[in-house]
């Protein structure tokens, strides 16, 4: 049983003949007799009862359009979704913690409110976890730093962050690796880009971290900092979420490595209609904070 079987029977079924079924489908009057007849045969059940060129449908008739009705109705469904390109149903999205705390909220929210059809599912992940999602197909796009290169993928910049060196009080001023000494780093886990960005650092000038500490989220960094378990590294921009009563010194490093893009990517072949619409969203965001 074929579309163009169900459709030949909702024409029959609402016009009332042959002929005038295939007037509207566009058909000759046999076409549409030899769809009805091969139908009955495929099901092995009669339709239509046919006297004096007529045709009255049987109870089986009527069951059939009324499920043909709501089957092709899914399917013009469908296919109004697929070429009108409109956004909904699940988007899932990955970002770095700092970006979902950050940056997101406001692009999301927007995102929310222009396109209530779309249902958002929102990942948090180092880069290196978010970048393997990606190609698994677990994810739609993700916010991530220092992805690699990677034809399957497509990207744009989406944020700019600077990196920074959190100590506790009063400690001297952070330049080079040789101020920090032997102290702990406190940073995330292995995948991390901002952390593979800090000890990129100290590479740069011939050092090694004495000892990277792993924490889950920048919050216990914030607060392993404070209690005086090392130095952190974090984007400057997380900081104003993470209450530090002005028991922290801020250290900002001139240097390339410091500096960071937020890309949003997503696979080559999976531009849709959601995307389309973060993208949009992310360029107001861009041109509101513009003209702030």
């Amino acid at each position: 049983m074929e579309l163009t079987d169900l459709r030949t029977l909702v024409s029959v079924m609402e016009t009332g003949s042959i002929t005038a079924a295939a007037k509207e489908l566009n058909r000759v009057p046999s076409g549409v007799t030899t769809r009805i007849l091969q139908l009955e045969e495929s099901l092995g059940v009669k339709l239509f009862l046919r006297e004096k060129k007529r045709l009255h449908p049987t109870d089986k008739a009527q069951t059939l359009y009324d499920y043909a009705l709501k089957i092709l109705a899914m399917v013009d469904e469908a296919e109004n979704r697929v070429q009108s390109m409109a956004p909904g149903g699940k988007f899932r999205i990955g970002a770095l913690e700092s970006a979902a705390a950050v940056r997101l909220p406001e692009v999301l929210a927007r995102l929310h409110a222009g396109y209530p059809q779309i249902s958002l599912e929102l990942s948090i992940g180092t880069s290196r976890s978010l970048y393997e999602d990606i190609l698994q197909n677990r994810l739609d796009a993700a916010f991530v730093v220092d992805m690699p290169q990677d034809e399957r993928l497509a990207r744009m910049d989406a944020f700019s962050e600077e990196l920074v060196v959190i100590a506790p009080e009063g400690h001297d001023a952070i330049h080079y690796p040789d101020d920090i000494g032997r102290k702990t780093v406190l940073a995330f886990q292995g995948g991390c880009a901002y952390r593979d960005r800090l000890v990129s650092w100290f590479r740069a000038f011939g050092r090694e971290p004495e000892r990277i500490a792993e924490l889950a989220s920048y919050h216990a960094i914030v607060g392993g900092v404070i209690a005086g378990m090392g130095v952190g590294v974090v984007p400057e921009s997380v900081l104003h979420l993470c209450r530090s009563d002005g028991t922290l010194s801020v250290h900002p490093l001139e240097h390339p490595l410091c500096k960071a893009t937020t890309e949003l990517v997503w696979r080559k072949s999976m531009l849709s209609a959601n995307m389309t619409a973060l993208h949009q969203c992310l360029h107001r965001q861009e041109a509101q904070n513009t003209r702030e």
